[in-house]
């Protein structure tokens, strides 16, 4: 928090929808990386591994739209995997950047390969932290897409969700690190997102801030012949890294398969596997900083 306190720094970003809120490292004249984190997640999920980066770059790690402080969508405004890639480039136009390298984990690894194979000329270099794409028969059941529409129309256009009120940060944190998505990560680091993420209430009891429309993640996703098309369109050096206990390891086997075809099959992705869960960029900051600062650090013909 001593780190937090002197170096970082908070940035509002004017969008169509309200304000994309957050944190900001190095030079504000540097070269300009974004970063993106997963879902239900805030941009203190970047703090450790920020803390490890040479402050040589620009760092901005962004709330997403719904998450922690930045505005949220209409309540109708349900998600669609590629709606992302239009947020993306609206928060791009507000920066006024004419280019600048990506980094994405799990859902902002997705949002990040979209974006990269749909505006190539924006980007300069990508990095993705265990997740590339969203492909719909790892995901959801085709069949039940017509019901998971009908449920979140009705709960949004109806106004229906509450959060969940915890009795303590600290009884939350250890919810998260249980849960299948922050397994093996230390309830510290959930706890340190959801000073970020979460309202205090009375009492101390906290509940998330999330807007209720995240809960569904994307209502419709990708075929695996729309994925191939997309990691294939990418055309600037491309590097995924993976926990060696990250979603490989819990997510069926086809998962790894369709991973091992994209990067055989586009020679600017390359892989690179660190010891962690699928957060271990909060839990191996050091290992996954190296990695990437060497990647972006690299001449443009490399």
């Amino acid at each position: 928090k001593q780190w937090y306190q002197r170096r970082v720094r908070g940035i509002s970003i004017d969008v169509p929808w309200g304000k994309v809120k957050g944190i900001e490292v190095g030079p504000k004249d540097g070269t300009p990386v974004l970063m993106v984190h997963g879902w239900l997640d805030n941009c203190y999920s970047f703090v450790p591994l920020l803390s490890a980066l040479p402050p040589t770059r620009r760092y901005i790690a962004l709330d997403l739209p719904g998450h922690g402080h930045s505005s949220h969508k209409p309540k109708s405004a349900y998600n669609l995997v590629l709606n992302w890639v239009v947020d993306m480039e609206a928060i791009r136009r507000s920066l006024n950047l004419d280019q600048f390298s990506l980094i994405g984990h799990s859902l902002g690894g997705i949002i990040t390969s979209l974006y990269s194979a749909t505006y190539p000329d924006k980007i300069d270099r990508s990095v993705t932290l265990d997740s590339m794409i969203p492909l719909l028969s790892f995901t959801q059941k085709a069949k039940s897409i017509a019901e998971l529409l009908r449920k979140a129309s009705d709960e949004g256009l109806n106004d229906t969700f509450t959060h969940k009120i915890y009795p303590s940060a600290e009884v939350l944190a250890e919810v998260k690190a249980n849960s299948t998505w922050y397994q093996g990560l230390d309830p510290a680091y959930c706890q340190f997102m959801g000073e970020r993420g979460c309202e205090v209430l009375e009492g101390g009891r906290v509940r998330q801030l999330y807007c209720p429309a995240q809960r569904y993640g994307s209502l419709m996703y990708l075929t695996w012949e729309q994925s191939q098309e997309f990691m294939k369109s990418i055309s600037k050096p491309y590097l995924f890294i993976r926990g060696d206990e990250g979603v490989m390891s819990f997510l069926p086997p086809a998962v790894a398969e369709f991973k091992d075809v994209i990067v055989a099959g586009n020679p600017v992705i390359r892989e690179k596997s660190v010891p962690g869960p699928h957060h271990f960029h909060m839990s191996n900051p050091t290992e996954t900083a190296t990695l990437i600062d060497a990647f972006l650090s690299e001449s443009q013909d490399a």
